[in-house]
């Protein structure tokens, strides 16, 4: 495990997660007041952009669902099988093996990485999403 990459991803993933929240600031009093406009006139309303708000949601998160389902279930693969390696080390009442001790660390290490890459690839399409809205609307 290359430990620069790994602390590389984790600043990627918190520079995406706040770069979804300023958006999703942005675009919710935008869109605040899109609602508003439609509610005060609604023959007026900007139905292109009030019909999209659900659509554009739905489908980036569902993405990101399906992303998370996905991953999960190798996920607890891992996580099932150190719970099988430790349990029976911690049964078996000795020290555990070099082999042994060398396959719990290399598990542990891909279940950090694949945790913090599943959670990367989650949010992609709801960041591209937001972003996207921020600079379509203006606020970007």
């Amino acid at each position: 495990m290359n430990i620069f990459s790994f602390w590389n991803d984790m600043l990627k993933a918190g520079q995406m997660v706040g770069e979804t929240l300023d958006a999703s600031q942005s675009v919710i009093a935008s869109r605040s007041e899109t609602i508003a406009e439609a509610t005060r006139n609604p023959l007026k309303a900007d139905t292109r952009e009030l019909n999209m708000m659900v659509a554009e949601k739905g489908n980036a998160f569902a993405k990101s669902g399906a992303i998370l389902a996905g991953d999960w279930t190798k996920l607890q693969s891992e996580m099932f099988a150190q719970a099988q390696a430790l349990g029976s080390l911690w049964m078996s009442g000795r020290p555990p093996s070099m082999g042994a001790a060398q396959a719990i660390a290399a598990r542990s290490q891909r279940i950090g990485t694949r945790a913090l890459s599943t959670g990367v690839r989650a949010l992609r399409p709801i960041h591209a999403t937001a972003t996207a809205n921020k600079k379509r609307l203006g606020k970007g």
